[in-house]
């Protein structure tokens, strides 16, 4: 990894914007994006007002919400959206405002902000497994994984949004990169996390001969949800559990923003291994189940052993999920290649995939 910054990296711009944010009186203020994120810098700092054109919300903290039109050019915003951070950066730029990250204000502002999602603890388990992370970094099979590995990784150590130049939404994509999977006709997939069927159909459209589809998720409401819109697509057996390494019941935290397993939730899920799940030929599996991927891919030991199906597996919920997801699959079928890729102008959306190896 030849291209990691020190983690004293300073982006002089954004901390220059963030004392005119906290202290200035003449500066107006801004907020673009309407989440827990908004609440929290509203919390230290009074603004002008908030800025979102798709939120169905009317007010916040007594605030009327505003269409980007609406800012003063001589103000400051702090964009606290998660899903097109980049893409709306650009635009204010465009617009010659000045702006930031809320990632960045969160580095460099001194209140007790509520962290970015999935970063705060990255920067320790890097520092303390350096040689871990070099050392899958090496095995990645093709040279943009290794930039997408060095890259996301900057963006964790430093909160500086610049290192994510370069990804864009790309859903559709997603599980499903044609660069990297092999031909599968009449497939077996599962879908771990299956939540209201989004990538069930995307199955259903690329693979039109698939054998079958498991769609697995532990949220009732979410379950229903998928019933309901795949309803007239045979062979589609919806299980209503999470995966994980045995068979238990565990909290599941869902506060509508960043849902976590394992969390002091309110929620109780049943969970199983995929292996007491389904017996039968497994040609891919894709796990994207809040945090609980590295007990998944435990309880899927055998499948994986014996079957050696694709994986697609998120990474971005735990630190540590970017080494030792790969050292488990690997323990348990060393017959892969493994590549990285990014779906997301933030921080979600991160996968890596373990393809069988043709030779």
């Amino acid at each position: 990894m030849k291209n990691i910054v020190n983690t004293d990296h300073i982006n002089q711009k954004d901390v220059e914007l963030t004392r005119l944010f906290v202290s200035s009186t003449k500066v107006p203020k801004y907020i673009l994006g309407v989440n827990k994120l908004t609440k929290s810098v509203q919390k230290y700092v009074r603004v002008d007002g908030v800025v979102d054109d798709f939120t169905r919300v009317q007010t916040s903290r007594n605030k009327a919400i505003l269409d980007i039109d609406d800012i003063a050019k001589d103000g400051i915003v702090i964009v606290v959206s998660t899903a097109s951070p980049l893409e709306v950066a650009q635009k204010l730029d465009d617009m010659g405002i000045d702006n930031l990250n809320y990632t960045s204000f969160y580095r460099y502002a001194t209140f007790k902000l509520i962290a970015p999602p999935f970063m705060i603890d990255f920067a320790d388990d890097f520092a303390r497994n350096r040689d871990k992370y070099e050392a899958i970094y090496n095995i990645l099979s093709d040279n943009l994984s290794k930039t997408i590995f060095e890259k996301i990784i900057n963006f964790k150590l430093t909160f500086d949004i610049k290192f994510m130049r370069g990804f864009t939404n790309d859903h559709k994509e997603q599980y499903f990169d044609k660069t990297i999977l092999p031909d599968m006709p009449n497939i077996v997939f599962v879908d771990g996390g299956g939540y209201i069927g989004d990538t069930a159909r995307q199955v259903v459209k690329l693979y039109p001969n698939f054998q079958k589809i498991y769609l697995i998720e532990p949220n009732q409401k979410n379950i229903t949800i998928a019933k309901k819109r795949l309803k007239d697509i045979d062979n589609i057996e919806f299980a209503n559990i999470g995966l994980s390494n045995q068979k238990a019941t565990l909290n599941f935290d869902d506060d509508r923003s960043y849902s976590t397993i394992y969390g002091a939730g309110a929620t109780n899920i049943c969970v199983d291994s995929l292996d007491n799940i389904i017996t039968q030929k497994v040609d891919f599996i894709k796990l994207d189940i809040e945090g609980a991927e590295q007990d998944a891919i435990e309880g899927a030991r055998q499948t994986i052993a014996r079957y050696t199906p694709v994986i697609a597996c998120c990474i971005y919920h735990k630190a540590d999920d970017w080494h030792k997801i790969p050292q488990k699959v690997l323990s348990i079928n060393d017959r892969y290649n493994i590549y990285m890729r990014h779906y997301m102008e933030g921080i979600f959306e991160t996968v890596m995939y373990f393809v069988p190896k043709t030779t």
